[in-house]
């Protein structure tokens, strides 16, 4: 049986575990000392279950005005033009368009 590693004992693993409290602290208004008991065990957890592996985390999922987008299609505004001016992509355009159906 191997022995478990405290977080603070190795420096990348630190500085994750006072990321993630200062995260707590900002989200939960908890004190840092409380943030750091919480979050310690999620991030030996996690160095146990994917110690050196690399982790995808996703971005925030994004909304879009869609009933601006489509008056947009109604009004017969080019599709590079309705891109452009919402920021999305052409795939994300109709892709839109067809979840509006």
């Amino acid at each position: 049986m191997s022995a478990i590693v405290e977080p603070g004992d190795f420096e990348p693993a630190k500085r994750l575990v006072d990321e993630l409290a200062m995260a707590l602290v900002q989200a939960r208004g908890v004190s840092f000392e409380q943030a750091v008991a919480h979050v310690r065990p999620i991030v030996a957890y996690l160095q146990q279950q994917y110690g050196g592996d690399e982790m995808y985390i996703p971005r925030p999922g994004r909304t879009y005005p869609v009933a601006d987008i489509v008056a947009a299609t109604r009004r017969g505004d080019g599709v590079k033009r309705i891109c452009s001016q919402f920021g999305i992509s052409r795939r994300t355009y109709f892709w839109l368009m067809a979840q509006h159906r």
